[in-house]
């Protein structure tokens, strides 16, 4: 019997930034830690959505490019790109199993702000073993 696979992405995932049984708190911080070395300095909103009628969102304020990189859980004052999405999500992102642009053709995380700093997050994320490839 031959078994169906399904489309595999063309799209590189990030190099993985966290384990199985972490939760999303850590993937942010060891996400602030991966950006240390990001070229400019950079502040990224990150909305959690969690819940089906009744939503909650938790707000992150990840600073990254700096040697004092750091995610905390607050509502920024300004950001540079705003990520919307599920923990389940970040999760799978993080763990190297879902691609983010991947999530974002999918309607599964929404981006907003300067794009062309979240293309370069991206890259600067992407799994070195993996090719990348931006999506415009």
């Amino acid at each position: 019997m031959r078994r169906e696979v399904g489309p595999i992405s063309e799209f590189a995932p990030l190099r993985a930034l966290a384990a199985e049984p972490d939760d999303p708190s850590a993937v942010l911080k060891a996400l602030a830690e991966a950006l240390t070395k990001f070229p400019d300095k950079i502040n990224i909103h990150v909305r959690l959505v969690s819940g089906d009628e009744a939503e909650t969102i938790q707000h992150w304020d990840v600073q990254a490019g700096s040697k004092s990189a750091k995610a905390q859980q607050k509502k920024p004052n300004r950001s540079h790109v705003t990520v919307m999405l599920r923990p389940e999500t970040l999760m799978e992102i993080a763990q190297g199993r879902l691609a983010p642009y991947e999530a974002l053709y999918t309607g599964r995380l929404r981006v907003g702000g300067n794009l062309d700093s979240a293309k370069a997050i991206v890259q600067h994320l992407t799994d070195p073993a993996s090719r990348y490839r931006a999506p415009c």
